[in-house]
């Protein structure tokens, strides 16, 4: 009996202790922190440079988040598209349209449930730091997904 009480109380622990992580879409880029209930959550979906097309990772977060909002009311699902400094800015802006797109897209196919999705796209526009340098990270959308208890 109290072995058992020991292992629950472990398991309990580690699952708190994984819930406290930092950053771990950060690091890496195919995790979605998982939300219990039906609640806004957000997160991003990265591409390689250059591109538009959705990885396999990217498609399984996609996934995962639609997974994730199963007998949820989705009231709206907003897709921002970024790009990085490389290129002229016509075309990191509509490579960041694309991928905007793209994302919605994939999310729909994958029967998001929604009324509307909000795209935008903002390209290069904020891909480099005062002082001139890139910022990291910048191959991405954002993904709003706005979910409360069905009624």
């Amino acid at each position: 009996m109290r072995s058992s009480w020991k292992l629950a109380s472990s398991a309990a622990l580690a699952l708190i202790a994984a819930g406290c992580a930092t950053e771990p879409m950060r690091k890496t880029p195919a995790s979605v922190a998982v939300v219990s209930g039906c609640a806004d959550f957000s997160y991003p979906i990265y591409f390689e440079k250059g591109s538009d097309q959705l990885t396999a990772a990217a498609r399984a977060v996609v996934d995962s988040s639609v997974k994730q909002v199963h007998g949820c009311k989705v009231t709206k699902v907003e897709v921002l598209g970024l790009a990085d400094a490389d290129g002229g800015k016509q075309r990191n802006l509509e490579l960041s349209r694309r991928r905007a797109s793209n994302v919605a897209k994939a999310l729909a196919g994958e029967g998001m449930p929604t009324p509307a999705f909000d795209i935008d796209a903002i390209g290069e526009l904020g891909a480099r730091a005062l002082d001139g340098k890139p910022e990291p990270l910048r191959r991405r959308t954002e993904v709003v997904i706005h979910a409360e208890p069905a009624r």
